[in-house]
């Protein structure tokens, strides 16, 4: 059975394959056209229909479609995480300054801000027993923060997913979070990949290096990759030859995901590791 399926797909065109009793045309390709060709590039052969005498359509058209499609869908995906992620620490910052004023109402209301969660704080702020129209505002207030509570949580999840599907050896190798603020700082996704090791190592201390080149002072060993799981639990003497494993293993997990290969990501982990956890 797998050698008949192999011999077929040996056989397979961009339009159908061969048959006993005709030529199987792949369904609707004019108008499905994206699904048949990503299934081809998969490797997957689409439900066909068997006809006397193809009648193909311009080969030369369909492709040049195609190509728009990919480059709508593969190359400005990332835009879109990097534009929602700009978008988290500017709820933050909302959040944060309308607590900053409303909290000076401790007093009045008797709900006081004592946790690191704000969000909690404007939910207890609704139903106090307060004059009607005061009431009615803190009502207000807090549909609206906890309304970008809530559009945050969605942002912050919504990232994690799309993260994972655009770069998954990344998001392997260095995590969601880490994953995307690698891909904001570096612009996009082919940015980052044809970025040395060396450049990926200190994304985030342009400061810090410019510095270096100007003024002379230590060139910074590490950037965003500060965020890496581990790194700030180590002694600074060894987190410069950390980084420069984890920026490595990085750089060859991101040129694997703008080509859309996947990689042995357990064994670049355990090397990353090894390294972290030497005395």
């Amino acid at each position: 059975m797998e050698g008949r399926g192999k011999d077929k797909a040996s056989k397979v065109m961009w339009y159908g394959y061969p048959r006993p009793m005709g030529f199987a045309v792949f369904s609707n390709i004019e108008e499905d056209y994206s699904r048949i060709f990503d299934d081809l590039r998969n490797g997957k052969i689409p439900e066909a229909e068997v006809v006397d005498r193809p009648d193909l359509p311009d080969l030369r058209a369909l492709m040049i479609e195609y190509a728009k499609y990919r480059v709508k869908k593969e190359f400005r995906e990332d835009q879109y995480v990097r534009k929602f992620y700009s978008l988290v620490p500017e709820i933050n910052k909302s959040i944060n300054l309308i607590l900053e004023k409303v909290m000076t109402f401790g007093l009045i209301t008797g709900v006081n801000y004592n946790s690191d969660d704000p969000c909690r704080f404007f939910t207890n702020l609704e139903g106090l027993d307060l004059p009607e129209d005061i009431s009615s505002m803190m009502s207000q207030i807090s549909s609206s923060v906890t309304g970008l509570c809530a559009m945050r949580s969605s942002l912050i999840q919504f990232l994690s997913e799309r993260v994972r599907t655009i770069m998954p050896n990344t998001c392997r190798i260095a995590g969601e979070d880490l994953a995307t603020e690698l891909l904001f700082h570096a612009g996009s996704l082919r940015n980052l990949a044809l970025m040395p090791a060396s450049s990926i190592q200190v994304l985030g201390a342009e400061k810090a290096l410019f510095k270096h080149f100007v003024s002379g002072t230590p060139p910074p060993k590490h950037g965003i990759l500060f965020h890496y799981k581990g790194m700030s639990s180590l002694p600074a003497r060894r987190r410069g030859r950390a980084a420069r494993v984890i920026a490595g293993k990085i750089a060859i997990a991101c040129r694997a995901d703008l080509s859309r290969a996947m990689l042995d990501t357990d064994k670049m982990l355990d090397q990353i590791r090894e390294v972290m956890n030497r005395k």
